[in-house]
């Protein structure tokens, strides 16, 4: 159960509780933190959870219980240099109980020591040599010594093996009560940073697990891939990263880590369906506008109740007692803030007037029963007046100064727009305009959607729509499906209302970098956990998690430009094998164990086909030779031609057979005195006669070789010399 609250009550038991982060949720900017406490109550108890530092949202925590009921959640913010009581009473809990501790192994010390001490002085006794009655002295009889001597060191042993326990115990706490003392001395001397203090209020009996979630900034992770081919199995090993820093002030050690594409908080906004009434237009064009009502301001928050300054006063002595500081030389907060002045409230603002007369084009004078709406982005109210016998109008109510824009609508004329009508405070205006009519054949553009008022009678009057005329009078509208009411003469802001789900207050839609894995997602909401607990420290160089890795079965060919480069381009065309969406990202590509380059990746879907990028193979050199194979020089005519062999060779060093794809090309020219033809290909090439590209797909056997050869003829004027242009 989860209840935030701000109002206090009396608690009855006050107590510090350790809350280390046990889970995070990354998201593209932000992470989802949850902390976890276990304790065990006896009644009703309110806790104190550890400080949050960084930039959390208050709207977005959220506290739980397993076994207990959470009652109230108090909040406070805590400043950059004042004193936290909450962290002050644990460490001091914790020193006075290793100081328990480290007297009672003491105690225990002693004990052993005086029980070794008395021990070794135990020896066996020798007889007088006088008796009584002058008789002799008895005879020692040795049977019990050996029994004596076993219990002797057998209890010494113990005793000796208890007391060097006892003394790595005792080792072992003296050093914790050191950090415990240099933690309590930092929290007394030095400033703390700005925080966020959260004490929860459990109410119930027996152990409780406790859970603490929020959202705060500065933390991010990339999506990052690891490609790498295996040549003797023809498959691709895929290995999925997230890479995460975060500055959010807080480390997580040890923490199950979910890496997720989404945006914590968005809006659904469903639109509203408009009210179509035949009479103004036939043709009806829905625009999509939102609906905004005026809504009340929330009340102020009540302030949080604090501890006496007494107590505090009394837990700053009882730490500066133990650290060993004394409160006079203590760096307390002094307040040098002037006391609040009261505030005049704003004087109000002088409202306008606009008024004017509407008149027809063809001159037939001025028209009466015009509907006049005036509306402004500055106001949520639309103003409505109807024009009189003599075609004149006057908004009766005095409207707040703005930018206007002012319909005039009438059956038998075209609706009419005048916008960028500036009122300023106490002014009045005039607005006169002229209205075409319907038969008019010039087309004039609409520059707003007309008001929900129906005009179709002039003779029986309007028929407007009650709610319409409830929003416009001031009174309480009769609104459904749970919108608030409203009544008149209330100070009310706006708000645009719809039906879905709205973020809390203090959300504020996120710019995502196109890195981002939020981008690189195309929307999916995609989540990947961690494999093992990680630890991620605040402010370091950032961390590679890894996700996931599997092994997908594919079809690898070298793609080949023999003329541009000797690099062979490894590339595998395949459908999607992984069973989970796959977000964008940069990969590092491998073949074998050799690197081959980088790479980046789009987003796959499952069963998707794409072409997956693998680098270069440096095994795989293909070997280019242009040979002149004739040279013909024109005695009679003016014209020379000659004959060019190319010749390419690939070896395969591997053990299996190995296909390619080769890309060549010969010259093209766009002069009409040269002459250039494709004679030969062998094996045949696919051709491309408006680009002259050649495409062999081969398969070259294991260990072994193949070669492909095209010719062509240049003729071209006897003594031109020949140049490549791009």
């Amino acid at each position: 159960m989860m209840l935030l609250g701000l109002l206090g009550i009396g608690m009855l038991v006050t107590g510090a509780v350790d809350a280390p982060i046990t889970s995070v949720t990354v998201y593209s900017d932000r992470v989802r933190v949850e902390r976890t406490a276990h304790l065990t109550l006896s009644g009703t108890q309110r806790v104190a959870l550890p400080l949050l530092r960084g930039g959390v949202d208050p709207a977005s925590i959220r506290v739980e219980a397993q076994g207990a009921e959470v009652t109230r959640v108090d909040l406070r913010s805590v400043s950059e240099d004042a004193f936290v009581p909450a962290e002050a009473r644990k460490e001091l809990d914790a020193l006075d109980t290793l100081d328990a501790q480290l007297e009672r192994n003491r105690a225990e010390r002693e004990v052993c020591s005086a029980q070794i001490a008395a021990l070794g002085g135990l020896q066996p006794g020798v007889p007088s040599e006088s008796q009584e009655g002058g008789a002799p002295p008895p005879r020692l009889d040795p049977s019990g010594w050996g029994a004596a001597t076993t219990f002797v060191l057998e209890s010494t042993s113990k005793l000796q093996e208890r007391l060097r326990a006892l003394n790595l115990r005792s080792e072992e706490l003296s050093r914790e009560r050191e950090l415990r003392l240099q933690a309590a001395r930092e929290l007394g001397a030095t400033p703390r940073g700005p925080g966020l203090e959260v004490a929860p209020t459990l109410s119930g009996n027996g152990p409780v697990k406790l859970t603490l979630a929020y959202l705060t900034a500065n933390a991010r992770w990339y999506p990052y891939y690891e490609l790498q081919l295996l040549p003797a199995s023809n498959q691709v090993k895929v290995s999925f990263f997230g890479l995460v820093s975060q500055e959010t002030g807080e480390d997580w050690k040890d923490t199950e880590m979910t890496l997720s594409t989404a945006i914590p908080a968005t809006v659904t906004t469903l639109p509203r369906i408009a009210t179509w009434k035949i009479g103004q237009r036939e043709r009806f064009i829905p625009t999509p506008e939102p609906l905004t009502l005026p809504v009340r301001p929330p009340p102020p928050v009540p302030p949080v109740p604090r501890e006496a300054s007494s107590d505090i006063d009394r837990l700053r002595e009882r730490l500066y007692a133990r650290i060993g500081t004394p409160p006079a030389t203590a760096s307390l907060p002094v307040s040098t803030s002037a006391p609040a002045q009261p505030q005049r409230a704003p004087a109000p603002e002088a409202l306008g007037a606009i008024s004017g007369v509407v008149t027809s084009t063809d001159g037939r004078g001025r028209i009466a029963d015009v509907v006049v709406t005036a509306t402004s982005p500055s106001t949520p109210e639309e103003f409505v007046v109807v024009t009189d016998s003599q075609g004149q109008y006057q908004f009766p109510k005095q409207m707040p100064p703005g930018v206007y824009s002012i319909r005039f609508d009438r059956e038998g004329f075209k609706p009419f727009v005048r916008a960028d009508v500036t009122l300023r405070s106490g002014h009045s205006l005039r607005v006169a305009v002229e209205l075409l009519p319907e038969a008019f054949t010039e087309m004039i553009e609409i520059a707003a959607a007309p008001p929900a008022i129906d005009v179709g009678s002039t003779t029986t009057g309007l028929n407007m729509d009650q709610k319409f005329i409830r929003r416009v009078g001031g009174g309480p509208p009769d609104v459904s499906a749970g919108s608030p009411r409203f009544s008149s003469g209330e100070d009310l802001s706006t708000v645009t209302v719809g039906v879905g789900l709205v973020p809390p207050g203090a959300y504020q839609r996120p710019i995502v970098d196109p890195r981002l894995p939020a981008s690189l997602a195309g929307g999916y909401d995609l989540a990947f956990a961690a494999s093992r607990a990680e630890t991620v420290q605040s402010g370091t160089s950032g961390r590679q998690v890894p996700l996931f890795t599997e092994t997908w079965p594919v079809k690898v060919e070298r793609k080949l430009f023999p003329a541009l480069t000797r690099a062979a381009f490894v590339v595998a065309e395949l459908q999607s094998p992984s069973k989970q969406v796959l977000p964008g990202g940069e990969a590092s590509l491998f073949v074998g164990a050799d690197p081959a380059g980088s790479a980046s990746l789009g987003l796959v879907s499952p069963g998707e086909r794409f072409t997956l990028p693998l680098g270069v193979d440096r095994a795989v050199r293909p070997v280019r030779n242009v040979t002149l194979v004739q040279s013909e020089k024109g005695f009679l005519s003016k014209a020379e031609e000659t004959a060019y062999r190319v010749t390419i060779e690939v070896a395969n060093p591997y053990a299996v057979p190995l296909p390619v794809r080769i890309h060549d090309q010969w010259p093209l020219t766009q002069d009409e005195h040269v002459e250039i033809k494709l004679t030969r290909t062998e094996p045949y090439a696919r051709q491309d006669k408006v680009n002259g590209t050649l495409e062999w797909e081969l398969t070259v056997p294991a260990s072994g070789r193949t070669v492909a050869t095209f010719e062509y003829t240049l003729r071209h004027p006897k003594g031109w010399r020949m140049h490549q242009s791009q």
